[in-house]
């Protein structure tokens, strides 16, 4: 009789082994916490603040130091949204920010993050991004749907509001006059509109283009020494607040009030921006916009007993934030915009500039400041020969209290009325000239 030998079987997930069961160690559980980051950052050398493959980004950035600290694994940093890396705000290519807000969760330690954590963490990012503070958070914290409002700025030479009748250049000084007008326009983005002409691939239908604008005003002008051309430029710094922007929404509503000032448009065509009609807005330069402050007021207000506010960081964060804004971004921007031109290169193109959409509507007629200037003159002298012909008493000189000559938004320069006369002295010489042979 053939006696069986019966082999004991092996249970791989509980290690069976000669009759015993050796259970696999438990991983201790480590507890986890949402936090917090307080960031600014000079974007010119990157390709905005989002993720992007093979790309220089903040992000990327961000988490490839957040990794070399062992805060976050290899995986963690392909994957972010592995350990819920979220940002209040995507700013574009070259885009600034001085006040970025990022949330993560991360093992718990709030003496490695809030204390030390930011001195870590800048030891190993690049010089022009630099992490100012962490906060502890409620679990369910959310950076971008948590924000109430961002505020922005945009930040340029005052001579890209000179009128037609003034000079674009370093000397250029905007007058109050032109400033309250400036402000004016502005107002008028004011409240909630349809943007879907200031950004890309969305319909006049779709309901994400509607955006609230709280505030929009421009500052009071400041001079910047430009020590390449030894000479002082005036700047301007256009501020905005609102619960949340499109895809170049900003840099093409300063494009619009730009376009609008320089007498290049109609004021009503902003209005117009607004309605069904698909319309090619200029977008202005990325350079001078910065992303200044991510508002959390209802989160602060909900959660001031048992949570640190995330809108005010206290004293002493404010003032390094404040001191690296200057030296580290609008310094810069300041510098880079007078060395190379950027905003000069830009208005020459705009009196060039199509606002049709339509491929099949007739080319419009190209606009300038001489094609203005003789538009207004021609009308000046119609309106002066209609008055001659109502009044044939009246003497050469303007009959006192007269109205003044109103310009259309096309026209231009009101001292050159007298251009169209140039063909009749002309002839004249050419009568003279023949008299005399």
């Amino acid at each position: 009789m053939t006696k069986t030998v019966e082999e004991p079987a092996v249970d791989k997930l509980n290690h069976v082994q000669s009759g015993g069961v050796h259970k696999e160690a438990k991983k201790p559980r480590v507890k986890q916490a949402k936090y917090a980051m307080l960031l600014g950052y000079q974007g010119k050398k990157y390709y905005g603040m989002q993720l992007q493959k093979d790309l220089p980004t903040i992000e990327s950035k961000l988490l490839e130091a957040m990794e070399k600290a062992g805060w976050i694994t290899a995986a963690q940093r392909e994957k972010p949204f592995d350990f819920f890396f979220q940002r209040a705000a995507r700013t574009d290519r070259a885009v600034s920010a001085a006040r970025q807000m990022c949330g993560m969760q991360l093992p718990r330690d709030d003496e490695k993050y809030k204390v030390d954590g930011p001195g870590i963490l800048n030891n190993l990012l690049p010089n022009d991004i630099r992490v100012f503070g962490m906060k502890r958070t409620i679990n369910f914290f959310h950076p971008q749907k948590q924000c109430d409002y961002r505020t922005y700025s945009y930040t340029c030479p005052t001579f890209v509001f000179a009128k037609p009748t003034e000079l674009t250049n370093a000397a250029f000084r905007i007058s109050q006059e032109t400033l309250a007008e400036v402000n004016d326009i502005l107002s008028i983005y004011k409240g909630t509109h349809n943007f879907f002409n200031y950004t890309a691939k969305r319909a006049y239908d779709d309901m994400s283009s509607n955006r609230y604008i709280v505030s929009f005003e421009c500052k009071e002008p400041f001079l910047f020494r430009d020590e390449f051309r030894k000479e002082d430029v005036e700047f301007i710094q256009i501020v905005v607040k609102g619960q949340s922007f499109v895809l170049h929404q900003i840099r093409k509503m300063v494009g619009m009030v730009i376009t609008v000032v320089r007498e290049l448009h109609l004021k009503s065509a902003i209005q117009r921006s607004f309605e069904g009609q698909r319309m090619d807005i200029p977008m202005a330069p990325g350079l001078g916009l910065l992303l200044e402050r991510t508002h959390y007021d209802s989160y602060d207000k909900k959660h001031s007993k048992d949570h640190e506010p995330l809108t005010d960081w206290g004293e002493i964060i404010e003032k390094e934030v404040e001191r690296t804004k200057f030296e580290l971004i609008t310094k810069d921007m300041l510098e880079t915009e007078l060395l190379s031109q950027g905003m000069l290169k830009w208005l020459a193109d705009l009196v060039h500039h199509d606002f049709s959409s339509n491929p099949e509507a007739e080319e419009p007629e190209k606009k300038t400041f001489v094609t203005m200037a003789a538009a207004c003159a021609n009308k000046a002298l119609k309106e002066q020969e209609a008055t001659s012909s109502e009044a044939p008493e009246a003497s050469e000189g303007a009959p006192e209290g007269a109205p003044e000559v109103a310009c259309a938004p096309e026209a231009a320069a009101p001292e050159l009325a007298a251009a169209p006369e140039k063909p009749q002295i002309e002839e004249e010489e050419k009568v003279a000239a023949a008299g005399s042979s």
